[in-house]
């Protein structure tokens, strides 16, 4: 058997008591928050409502310390694969832990850094934090699940399921106000409408009424106008038929006298189609004209253009054909263009003495074609005439553009025109 504790007296006492243990603090526990009696007043609105905010103040919380216990983990994955041999090429980072350290910031880790708490501790306090905040909804789930699974009271239940109904009813409540508000500003802007509507009927019946008045009114005033010029042109009839008559004879009477006239030579301007017609035409022609010299003109600055760029090494004897080719000209343009040919010999030698002293001059590198065609009317007149004669030869068969005889211009049609003519003296 064995002896009771104590039986044989109280143990004796060391000798030497041992020396005394140093005071260290307790170390920090968490305190389980009072248990909540359930009763049926939790299930009142206020009640609820605060219980409800809690529980999700706590589960931001928790939210934030899982983030929180994540960074701990990824921190310490990747400091215990940097104390890995760094020579092993094959090591590498597990890919949950590595990717999610580069990628999220380690903001708490960083704060706990700078608050001078080591890494340890720091995964201590988050795990006891963790604990803590796992009873806390455990606490704050109890009375909530043992009602919704039908575990608690009855008297929790009946009280849950008053809550429910006096929500829905609530939410009744408020969707029917809603569709009362609606249905009376409904009949509002309907009771509205239909007053504008009567309104603008009544308006445009009013409207309508006015105008038939109006209308009527200036009917009867127009009848009334309408017979007095009928009376007035009643009466000038007689007397504007009589000056119709008398027109038309008159007009006969003229035309006759503008023929007789015509046949003894008289000619009038003012009523002359023809001579209009002339005028139109010597108009177009001038416009024809100048249409053509444009064209000319620009012709020959691209021609001049062009021919710039060329140089003409052998132009003596482009300068003996044209003297071969100026004495197969007529007698009569040579008496002519005695003095221009002088001319342009002197210029042609001119230009020939200034190419040699290095100017090169653009008309005299083009060929004598172009050069007597182009140049020569402006110092020969045998060439001026050649090249008349060759675009007269266009217009007609050996004709020519310069009248033989002096052509009288007819007189004025009008006074204006007379004012700008020279009188002769």
């Amino acid at each position: 058997m064995f002896r009771p504790p104590n039986a044989f007296g109280a143990p004796p006492r060391p000798l030497h008591p041992p020396p005394p243990r140093p005071l260290q603090p307790p170390p920090w526990q968490w305190q389980q928050p009072p248990q909540p009696s359930p009763a049926v007043s939790f299930w009142q609105r206020d009640n609820v409502r605060d219980h409800v905010k809690k529980l999700q103040e706590t589960i931001e919380v928790s939210s934030a310390l899982i983030n929180e216990l994540e960074e701990i983990a990824a921190t310490k994955n990747s400091s215990d694969a940097t104390a890995q041999d760094s020579d092993s090429s094959s090591a590498k980072v597990p890919s949950g832990s590595g990717d999610s350290s580069q990628d999220k910031p380690l903001r708490f880790v960083e704060l706990a850094r700078s608050m001078g708490v080591s890494q340890d501790t720091h995964e201590s306090m988050a795990t006891d934090a963790a604990n803590y905040l796992c009873h806390q909804l455990q606490q704050l789930l109890t009375p909530i699940s043992s009602a919704t699974n039908q575990t608690g009271p009855w008297e929790e239940r009946s009280a849950m399921v008053r809550l429910a109904q006096k929500l829905q009813k609530a939410k009744r409540n408020k969707r029917w106000r809603k569709r009362k508000r609606k249905h009376v500003a409904e009949l509002f802007e309907k009771e509205h409408a239909d007053y504008n509507r009567i309104d603008q009927e009544a308006d445009e019946w009013r409207a309508k009424q006015i105008a038939k008045d109006i209308a009527k009114r200036k009917v009867e005033s127009m009848q009334q106008i309408a017979r007095k010029k009928v009376n007035e042109e009643r009466k000038r009839l007689e007397s504007e038929l009589e000056l119709a008559l008398m027109v038309e004879k008159l007009q006969e009477l003229r035309s006759i006298r503008v023929q007789k006239m015509k046949k003894q030579g008289h000619f009038l301007p003012d009523e002359d189609d023809k001579y209009l017609e002339r005028v139109k035409a010597a108009v177009e022609e001038e416009e024809r004209q100048a249409a053509t010299a444009a064209r000319t003109d620009a012709v020959k600055d691209a021609i001049l253009t062009a021919e710039e760029s060329r140089k003409a090494p052998h132009y003596e004897n482009c300068h003996e054909d044209a003297s071969e080719k100026f004495k197969s000209v007529p007698a009569e343009d040579k008496n002519l263009g005695g003095v221009g040919i002088s001319k342009k010999n002197d210029r042609a030698s001119q230009k020939t003495d200034h190419g040699g002293h290095g100017h090169q001059d653009p008309i005299s590198n083009l060929p004598f074609e172009f050069y007597h065609y182009y140049h020569g009317s402006s110092y020969d007149m045998g060439t001026l005439i050649e090249v008349r004669r060759t675009w007269d030869s266009f217009i007609r068969p050996g004709g020519s553009r310069i009248p033989g005889h002096w052509v009288q211009a007819p007189p004025p049609s009008d006074e204006v025109w007379a004012s700008y003519l020279v009188q002769p003296k």
